[in-house]
Order: structure tokens, then C-alpha cells, then sequence
């Protein structure tokens, strides 16, 4: 099954450290293998599915071949084992920086002509967290800027509608799009 991956710079695994083994001479990495039952944030090689990926945001985006019976996390999946195929350039090639920038401009569209001060202020928060180069978190404070926007409806309902298009948006324009991979 094709998955994708968000590493650090280096294919780190963000939260473990884990060194994944990058491809070498056109053909994948080496697996990377677990043993015994799955569980989400203990034992598994945890991937995204396209509806999961802004959730994972880092330097590196790798398109992932998983193998195995998935357990479904709460914004992942979790397979007994993986392999990294190609990086996806796009991101790290401007892609990021587009995507924080249309994720503040989605939700200030989505907020109307007049916001709210905590609104006005968690946008601007965000438009300077992505000239700082801190896209995962502008990213994520544009989606909680919509939650408070929301004044009819549920503030978590917002903020996961928000967090799927912003991962519709990175699946739509790096990964389907016939973005550039390197090997």
C-alpha cells in the first residue's frame, strides 16, 4: 500500500530519532520491520494516508510503500512494516512555504470580511510563524483560527474539517500533481 511519511531533515523519524534507510541506486530503502501486536505510539511504523498529512508536518516528505494488516490511529495508520520509495522534492522545494501561505489564506477567506480579534490575531500569529519558517505550526494555528471562527458550530468539528483540507491541499498539489521525486 502507498503511504507517505513526514521526516526530519535527514529522514529522521521526528518523535523516535529512528535513521530511516533512505534508497539507494533507484530501488526503495530496507524495510524497516516490528514484531508483535501494533499499538498507535508504542509499537508499529506509523504512515499517512492523504487525509492525515497535515497533521505530520516536518522537512521532509517521503511517498512510503507499507506492508502488512493497517491499525487505524487517530490521524495515521500503523503497519509491522515500511520502506521509504522516493522523497517528495516539491515539498522541500518551495511546496512547504506554499502550502503555510494558503493555509492562511484559506482561513482568512473562511473567516470572513470581519474578523474577530482572537481570530485576527491567531492569523497574524500564523503569517508570522511562516515568515519565520516555522510552517507546521502556522499551519496548524491558521486551522485553530478557523475553529474559533466557527461560531455555529462545533470548534473541533472546524478544526478537523480545516486540518483535511490543508492535507487535501499537500495530497492535490506535491503528491498527485506529478511532482518531482528524487530516489
Amino acid at each position: 500500500m502507498m503511504t507517505h511519511k513526514f521526516l526530519a531533515k535527514g529522514a529522521l523519524g521526528p518523535l523516535s530519532g529512528f535513521a530511516w534507510p533512505v534508497p539507494q541506486g533507484g530501488l526503495g530503502g530496507a524495510w524497516v520491520e516490528v514484531t508483535g501486536p501494533l499499538e498507535p505510539c508504542a509499537r508499529g511504523v506509523h504512515v499517512c494516508r492523504p487525509v492525515d498529512l497535515a497533521h505530520w508536518i516536518d522537512d521532509e516528505l517521503w511517498e512510503i510503500e507499507a506492508d502488512g494488516e493497517p491499525l487505524e490511529g487517530l490521524d495515521c495508520l500503523v503497519v509491522p512494516r515500511a520502506r521509504l520509495l522516493h522523497r517528495v522534492e516539491a515539498w522541500s522545494d518551495g511546496g512547504a512555504q506554499r502550502f503555510a501561505e494558503a493555509c492562511i489564506e484559506h482561513a482568512a477567506s473562511g473567516a470572513g470580511a470581519t474578523l474577530a480579534e482572537t481570530v485576527s490575531a491567531l492569523l497574524e500569529d500564523a503569517r508570522s510563524m511562516a515568515a519565520s519558517g516555522y510552517l507546521a505550526l502556522a499551519s496548524f494555528t491558521a486551522a485553530v483560527a478557523v475553529s474559533r471562527s466557527d461560531v455555529h458550530g462545533s470548534r473541533e468539528d472546524a478544526y478537523r474539517r480545516e486540518r483535511a483540507w490543508q492535507s487535501a491541499w499537500i495530497a492535490d498539489e506535491l503528491l498527485r500533481s506529478g511532482a518531482r521525486r528524487s530516489p
